[in-house]
C-alpha cells in the first residue's frame, strides 16, 4: 500500500525466549541472480510458517542496502534512527525492514510507519534500558527484499530510579513544610539529584532540586509554604546519564498529603500534653463545638443582612487538570508535527523548519490554519444583535462553549456576555482568559470578569494607539480612581521598564455594603497589570529575549490560588496566543524536557479562534523557544548569583546542564550574530568611513542614531553612534566614539537633535590623536542651528564635571549640558568593588537630567559597553532582586556588534555585579584586580590608524599628566 509517495517499515523483534539456529540465504546477494532460500528456526512463529521454506530458481532484482544508518538519540527505552535511500533502487521501494537483534535470539512483529523522501527516520520504541542492540534495514520492492546496510551497534541509555519512599511529612515551626524520605531501592550506577514536587490542588505550587548525599541512605528537608493550605508531596529521583549527561528521571513516589495551618507545631505540642487531661479536652470540644454552631448562625444572619447577593464572594475554586490529549505521539510517528520534540533536538528541529525559505514552517501553519475551521465551533452569543457591538472586530468571535459567561446581579438587567474565552495552559485547565482589548461600552464588563475569576495578572500586548489606529481603549484610570459599573478601580503605582510596565491596580466591588466600616478591605482586591509595549501589531520583536523574560516574570507573579491570567492584544488572538503558546511551552520545557508547539496550538484554537494569527508569529514562537533552551536559566536572583558565577567559571559544575551554560558557551551565544552588509549600509558608505575610528565597531542601520541631514549633502545625517537600551528605556544610552576633529560639529549636533542633558565621558586625551572635543574658556562651537558655550567647570577627587550650554540660534530654546569626565575608567580603579562608584553618581546626577545618556569612550566599544550594562543591571537588581548578564549583554552586542572583543570582558560584566550583590567585610584588604590587561584603543597609532589594538594600562597615567597640564583641569 502506498499513500502519496510514502511506504511502510516493518520492525523485526528479537526475544531472548529461546534458542536460535539460523541461516538467512537472503543476507547480501547480489541484485539479479539465482537463489535456493532456506530458513530453518527453533522458535515458534504465530503470524508466518516460516520454519522451511524454498525457493527454486528465483531472478532477484533486489534494491541495494540503506545508507548512512545512525542514531540521532538515545534514551533508556527508544533509538531515534535516521537512514538514507539505497544508492540503487532497482524498482519502486515499497518500504523498509527494520531488524534489531539482542539476547541472540530472533522472532519479530510488525509495525507499518509511513516514510518520506530524501532520509527516513523512526524511533524505535518499547526497548530495554542499558542494553546492546545490533540493528540494520533492508529496503524492499513488491517482490524482493534488499541487501541489508551496515550494521550499527549501539546501547540504550540507564533507566530512571525506582521510586524514594517518603518516611515522614510533617508541619513545624513558622509554616514550614518537613519531607523525610528514603533512597530508591533500584538504580544504574548513582542517584546524582531529587525532584521535591509541592501540590496546591492538582498545580504544582513548587519543585525543589536536591543535590544527593552519598553519606545518607535518606535525605530531608524543611521548605516554608503559605499557611492554611492542602498540599500533595512527591519525590522523584534523577540520575545523570553517561551518554547524553542530561538527567533521567525515575518513577515518582506515593503522593502524601498534609495540611499547613498557623503555629502547627505549637498545636501538636498541646496535644501531645493533653492526654492526662483528656476528659477535661472531651468537654472542652462539646463546648467549642456548640459555640462554634453558634458563631456560624449569627455569621450566616450577617451575611444575609449586609449582602445583597452571594455573588459578591470571591469563590477559591481549585484548578483542575487539563487533558494531554494534544501531545500524544501521533500514528504514524515519523516526522508528524504532532509529535513532542526533546530538548536536545528542538534547536536542530527549527533549523530544519528555516531551510529553503522557512518552507518546513509554512507547510505546519497551513495544516494548522486549514484544521481549525471556525465552522466547527459555533459563537451564536457572539452573533446575537444585541452582543455584535460589544466585539472590536467583526471576525473576531468567542466560541460559545469557552466563552466566559458573565455572573447575573440579582434586581438587575445586566448582559452576561462578554468576548473572551477560557484558554487550556499546559497541564491546567483554564489558565488563561483570551480577550480582546476593552471597549469604553465594555469596561464595565471586563471589570466584572477580573472580580468573578479571581483574576491577579492582566497582561497586556498592545499600545493603545499603533500606527496611527486605535487598537485598544485605556481601560484603568491613568492616575487616582475611576468606577467602572459596579467596580472601582484605583492606580496604586506605575513601573516602567524599557519594554514592559507593571502597574499595581486596586479593585472594589461597590455593591458589598458593610455597616461595620472596618472590614471593608474585604471587598477590595490587588491586581497587576503586565503590560509589554514593544510588540509591534502582526509582528514580533526584535529579539526573543525581552519576551521570553516578561512571560517569565508576569507568568510567575501569578499565586496559585489565583484565578486565570487574562491575556489580551487587539482582538486577543495573535499576540495574545503567542504569549500563551510560550507560557505553556516554558513549563513544558522545564516539567518534561520537550516541545510540542504544534499540537499545543491545535489544540487551544478549539477554544478561541486565529491564535497566533500569522506564520511570522508561529515562527517567532520556535525561535525565542531555542533561544530559552540554548541560553538557559540567565535571570539570577541576588542570592544565587555568587554560586552562578562560580558555575560559570567551573566546567565541571554539576548543574551546568541542566540550568547554567558554562562561560564559553553563553558568550558563543551573547556573540552569535554577525551582521551582513545591509546590516552595515550607512556605516560602510565611503563618504563615511572616515568618520570611524575603527573598522569593527560601527552601528548597525536598525539601531544607528540619525542627525539631521542637510539637503543635497550625501552622509550628512550619519555619526558613529547607537542606541543601547537601559532598564527604562529603549534609547537610554548613545554609545560613540571619540570625535575626530571633523566629526566635533556632528558630536554636538547628536547632542542637540535627540535632547542630551549629560555626557560621560571616559577616555583620555592626548592632544594628539585624541583631542578635547568641547569649547575651552570663551570659546564658542557655532553652526546654522545652535551655539555651544562652556559655563563652568570643577573637579572633585575623581572627576571633572564640565557644564555646557547649548541655545538656538533661530529662537530661545536652550539645552543645559553637564559633561562628567572619569579619565581612562575602568582601568584606573583600583578595586573591583569601587568598580560602581562612577554608575552610582551618574545615576544620582540622572535624577534630575532629561533626554539619553551620551558614553564616550575611544570607539564607542568596550568600557562605554560596560558602563551602559552595570548602571542598567544595577537598576534592574534593585527594582527586581534579579540580574540578567546575558540578556542585556547579547542586546548591546545585537546593537553593536564587536563591543565584547572576549570571554573576559563578558565574566567582568559578572565579577563587577557580584560585587555589588555581596559587597567585602569591613577589615578586608581587597586585592586590586586586572580589571582590563588591555585597553580598547591604541594611543600611539597614527591619526589614520583603524586599529582596536588594546595597549597596557600603566601608560594611560602619563597621558593623565599631560591632560591636566595642557587643559587647566
Amino acid at each position: 500500500m502506498v499513500v502519496m509517495g510514502m511506504g511502510f517499515i516493518f520492525v523485526y523483534i528479537v526475544f531472548s525466549i529461546c534458542n536460535i539456529n539460523t541461516q538467512e540465504s537472503t543476507t547480501d546477494y547480489p541484485t539479479t541472480s539465482n537463489y535456493e532460500l532456506e530458513l530453518k528456526n527453533n522458535c515458534v512463529f504465530k503470524d508466518l510458517d516460516t520454519n522451511t521454506s524454498k525457493l527454486n530458481n528465483v531472478t532477484v532484482a533486489a534494491p541495494e542496502g540503506p545508507q548512512n544508518l545512525t542514531v540521532l538519540d538515545i534514551t533508556p527505552n527508544s533509538l531515534y534512527l535516521q537512514w538514507c535511500n539505497p544508492y540503487k533502487k532497482n524498482g519502486i521501494i515499497e518500504g523498509y525492514r527494520l531488524y534489531y537483534v539482542f539476547h541472540n535470539c530472533t522472532n519479530y512483529m510488525e509495525d507499518q510507519i509511513p516514510f518520506a523522501e530524501p532520509y527516513i527516520r523512526y524511533n524505535l520504541t518499547k526497548l530495554e534500558p542499558l542494553t546492546e542492540y545490533q540493528i540494520y534495514v533492508r529496503a524492499f520492492t513488491k517482490k524482493f527484499e534488499g541487501s541489508r546496510s551496515k550494521v550499527l551497534i549501539t546501547t540504550t541509555d540507564i533507566g530512571g530510579p525506582s521510586a524514594p519512599k517518603i518516611l515522614k511529612l510533617a508541619c513545624q515551626a513558622n509554616e514550614t513544610l518537613f519531607v523525610h524520605w528514603e533512597r530508591p531501592s533500584s538504580y544504574y550506577y548513582s542517584i546524582d539529584f531529587y525532584y521535591v514536587f509541592i501540590n496546591l490542588g492538582t498545580a504544582i505550587y513548587d519543585k525543589l532540586k536536591m543535590p544527593t548525599k552519598t553519606d545518607h541512605l535518606d535525605t530531608a528537608i524543611t521548605h516554608k509554604v503559605p499557611a492554611n493550605a492542602l498540599y500533595s508531596v512527591q519525590i522523584q529521583a534523577l540520575t545523570r546519564s553517561n551518554l547524553t549527561k542530561r538527567l533521567i528521571r525515575g518513577e515518582m513516589s506515593i503522593p502524601h498529603t498534609i495540611e499547613i495551618t498557623k503555629n502547627c507545631d505549637k498545636v501538636a505540642d498541646y496535644l501531645a500534653d493533653a492526654t492526662s487531661e483528656l476528659g477535661y479536652g472531651i468537654l472542652a470540644g462539646v463546648l467549642c463545638a456548640s459555640s462554634a454552631l453558634i458563631v456560624a448562625g449569627l455569621a450566616f444572619l450577617i451575611y444575609r443582612k449586609c449582602f445583597r447577593a452571594p455573588y459578591y464572594y470571591l469563590d477559591n475554586v481549585q484548578r483542575t487538570a487539563a487533558s494531554l490529549d494534544w501531545n500524544a505521539i501521533p500514528e504514524p510517528v515519523n516526522d508528524s508535527p504532532g509529535r513532542p520534540i526533546p530538548v536536545t533536538l528542538f534547536a536542530r528541529h527549527v533549523q530544519e523548519l528555516h531551510a529553503d525559505g522557512d518552507i518546513g514552517f509554512s507547510k505546519e501553519y497551513d495544516t494548522i490554519q486549514n484544521e481549525t475551521n471556525n465552522d466547527d465551533n459555533p459563537s451564536e452569543q457572539s452573533q446575537h444583535p444585541d452582543n455584535k457591538p460589544k466585539n472590536r472586530y467583526l471576525n473576531i468571535i468567542a466560541y460559545d462553549h469557552s466563552r466566559v459567561n458573565l455572573l447575573t446581579i440579582k434586581g438587575e438587567k445586566v448582559s452576561t456576555y462578554i468576548n473572551a474565552n477560557y484558554i487550556d495552559g499546559f497541564l491546567v485547565a483554564r489558565a488563561y482568559i483570551g480577550t480582546q482589548g476593552p471597549l469604553p461600552s465594555t469596561f464595565d464588563c471586563f471589570w466584572r470578569m477580573v472580580w468573578e475569576q479571581r483574576v491577579t495578572i492582566i497582561v497586556m500586548i498592545t499600545n493603545l494607539v499603533e500606527r496611527g489606529r486605535r487598537k485598544c481603549d485605556m481601560y484603568w484610570p491613568k492616575e487616582g480612581t475611576e468606577t467602572y459599573g459596579i467596580i472601582q478601580v484605583k492606580l496604586v503605582k506605575e513601573d516602567i521598564m524599557a519594554t514592559y510596565t507593571v502597574r499595581t491596580l486596586a479593585i472594589r466591588h461597590m455593591k458589598v455594603n458593610f455597616k461595620n466600616k472596618k472590614r471593608d478591605i474585604s471587598a477590595e482586591k490587588t491586581v497587576y497589570q503586565y503590560h509589554y509595549t514593544n510588540w509591534p501589531d502582526h509582528g514580533t520583536p526584535d529579539h526573543p529575549l525581552p519576551v521570553i523574560n516578561f512571560v517569565k516574570n508576569s507568568s510567575s507573579a501569578n499565586p496559585p490560588d489565583s484565578g486565570p491570567i487574562i491575556v489580551h492584544c487587539s482582538a486577543g488572538v495573535g499576540r495574545t496566543g503567542t504569549y500563551i503558546v510560550l507560557d505553556a511551552m516554558l513549563r513544558q520545557i522545564r516539567t518534561r524536557g520537550e516541545v510540542n508547539i504544534y499540537g499545543f496550538l491545535k489544540h487551544i484554537r478549539a477554544q478561541r479562534n486565529f491564535l497566533v494569527q500569522t506564520e511570522e508569529q508561529y515562527i517567532f514562537i520556535h525561535d525565542a523557544l531555542v533561544e530559552a533552551i540554548e541560553c538557559g536559566e540567565t535571570n539570577i536572583c541576588r542570592e544565587n548569583f555568587p554560586r552562578y558565577v562560580s558555575a560559570l567559571q567551573n566546567v565541571n559544575c554539576e548543574e551546568k546542564d541542566e540550568l547554567w551554560k558554562p562561560l564559553d558557551a553563553q558568550f558563543k551565544l551573547v556573540t552569535s550574530f554577525v551582521p551582513k552588509d545591509f546590516h552595515l549600509v550607512s556605516a560602510n558608505k565611503p563618504v563615511n568611513q572616515p568618520k570611524n575610528r575603527c573598522a569593527i565597531i560601527v552601528p548597525v542601520e536598525s539601531s544607528r542614531v540619525h542627525l539631521t541631514p542637510k539637503p543635497g549633502e550625501d552622509g550628512s545625517d550619519y555619526i558613529n553612534a547607537s542606541w543601547l537600551q537601559g532598564f527604562h528605556n529603549l534609547r537610554e544610552f548613545i554609545i560613540t566614539q571619540h570625535p575626530f576633529k571633523h566629526t566635533v560639529y556632528d558630536f554636538w549636533q547628536m547632542v542637540w537633535d535627540h535632547n542630551a542633558h549629560l555626557i560621560v565621558f571616559i577616555s583620555f586625551i592626548d592632544n594628539s590623536e585624541y583631542e578635547a572635543f568641547w569649547p575651552v574658556g570663551n570659546e564658542v562651537i557655532e553652526t546654522d542651528t545652535y551655539i555651544c558655550q562652556l559655563t563652568h567647570e570643577h573637579s572633585t577627587s575623581n572627576y571633572y564635571i564640565r557644564e555646557f550650554l547649548m541655545k538656538s540660534v533661530q529662537d530661545d530654546y536652550e539645552i543645559p549640558i553637564k559633561m562628567l569626565h572619569c579619565v581612562n575608567w575602568p582601568h584606573q580603579v583600583p578595586k573591583i568593588s569601587e568598580m560602581y562608584h562612577l554608575p552610582t553618581f551618574v545615576l544620582e546626577m540622572q535624577r534630575v537630567q532629561n533626554g539619553p545618556i551620551v558614553v564616550v569612550d575611544r570607539f564607542g566599544g568596550t568600557e562605554a559597553a560596560t558602563f551602559c550594562a552595570l548602571t542598567t543591571l544595577k537598576k534592574h537588581l534593585i527594582y527586581d532582586n534579579k540580574i540578567d548578564v546575558y540578556m542585556y549583554a547579547k542586546l548591546y552586542h545585537n546593537k553593536r556588534p564587536g563591543i565584547w572583543i572576549s570571554s573576559d570582558d563578558y565574566m567582568r560584566l559578572h565579577m563587577c555585579v557580584q560585587a555589588l550583590c555581596n559587597p567585602p567585610e569591613p577589615g578586608i584588604v581587597e586585592a586590586a584586580p586586572d580589571l582590563y590587561s588591555l585597553a580598547n584603543g591604541n594611543i600611539n597609532a597614527p591619526s589614520t590608524s583603524r586599529d582596536c589594538i588594546r595597549i597596557p594600562p600603566e601608560e594611560t597615567p602619563l597621558v593623565t599628566i599631560d591632560v591636566l597640564n595642557s587643559k587647566g583641569y
